[in-house]
């Protein structure tokens, strides 16, 4: 029997390029961000991250909302975006 071993990951979501047409507009407007979106989650494998991510968006914005974010990177480990000038 293999224990389950729960790892530290960093799930980095980017927003898809509808999220700039006009039917996304409101969501926009009601969320106010077009950047990146980072998920910091406990997870057995990285699959498992990535779900976490999607309900964690889900939570974070709206179903709506959430539908416009597509995954760039699952990362081992809790890492964050460096912010300009650092």
């Amino acid at each position: 029997m293999t224990d389950i071993v729960i790892k530290d990951y960093t799930v980095v979501m980017d927003w898809e390029s509808g999220w700039w047409e006009s039917e996304a507009a409101g969501l926009r407007f009601a969320y106010g961000t077009d950047a990146p979106q980072v998920f910091h989650v406990l997870a057995p494998s990285a699959a498992d991250a990535s779900d976490q991510a999607d309900e964690l968006a889900v939570d974070r914005f709206s179903e709506d909302a959430a539908e416009y974010l597509k995954h760039v990177a699952v990362l081992l480990g809790h890492a964050r975006l460096v912010k300009e000038g650092e």
